[in-house]
This record gives C-alpha cells, structure tokens and sequence, in this order.
C-alpha cells in the first residue's frame, strides 16, 4: 500500500484489510523518506523479501520521488 497519510494511519489501515500483521510491521512499513534513505540494495532486499514471502508493505508519506524508485526497483526486479 502506498500513501501520503502518516505512518500511524497507513499501519491502522494496513493491518484492519490485513495487508500486514501486527508482528509484520516493524519490518513492513516504511516512510518514503525512510525508503529512500535505504539505498538501492536494501530497498531490493526488501521488495525482494515482499515478492519471494508474497507479503505486504506499507509506504506512508510517499512523495512522486519515492513512488518512482518503487516503480524502478520493482521492475529491475521482475526484468
């Protein structure tokens, strides 16, 4: 899930639709601004983690920028 709400918010909904658990969420969800400070090998490891366990993240307080390195990560991953 991707979204300009705060973190707080994008947790409480993430979990109500199940798109993570409680236990999930330390390692699920993220800022944008928290993704991005990753680094392109640690983003891929998450994604990847995402793709390979068929789990789900949650992006909160996503910008354009940040939406756009989710969409190159993932798709250097699936190409």
């Amino acid at each position: 899930m991707i979204t300009g709400d705060i973190k707080e918010t994008a947790q409480s909904i993430g979990k109500q639709i199940n798109i993570v658990s409680e236990g999930e969420i330390a390692y699920s969800s993220f800022t944008g601004a928290e993704f991005e400070a990753m680094g392109p090998q640690k983003q891929q490891e998450i994604l990847s983690r995402c793709i390979r366990e068929n789990g789900g993240l949650l992006f909160s307080r996503a910008e354009p920028k940040h939406k756009q390195i989710l969409v190159k990560q993932l798709s250097d991953l699936v190409h």
